[in-house]
């Protein structure tokens, strides 16, 4: 795994449009650029921000990742995709907590 070129990866999504645009245009075009492994990109594609949190990527770049591109943004949801039951869910936390 290479966790510092995915934070890199989900940091300019979160940070610069042109960045933001080419990935709504075309997500796996986008990642071309990158030398990931294949499951670091289906885990980018699929938005799986529990498999990435799990590789060491920062959680607060995964929550702005899923805030920003996610097509659901609902914070609910991302603590869903975390696994967190809906008693978990009360209070807020960006990370997988294990």
């Amino acid at each position: 795994m290479s966790r510092n070129l995915m934070e890199k990866v989900l940091w300019q999504l979160c940070v610069e449009r042109a960045a933001k645009d080419r990935f709504r245009q075309d997500p796996a075009g986008f990642l071309r650029r990158y030398a990931l492994m294949e499951d670091e990109v289906a885990m980018i594609l699929d938005f799986d921000v529990a498999g990435l949190q799990a590789a060491g990527v920062s959680p607060m770049l995964t929550m702005g990742f899923w805030q920003e591109l996610s097509p659901h943004r609902d914070m609910a949801a991302y603590k869903r995709r975390l696994g967190c039951t809906d008693e978990q869910s009360v209070g807020f936390s960006a990370a997988l907590k294990g």
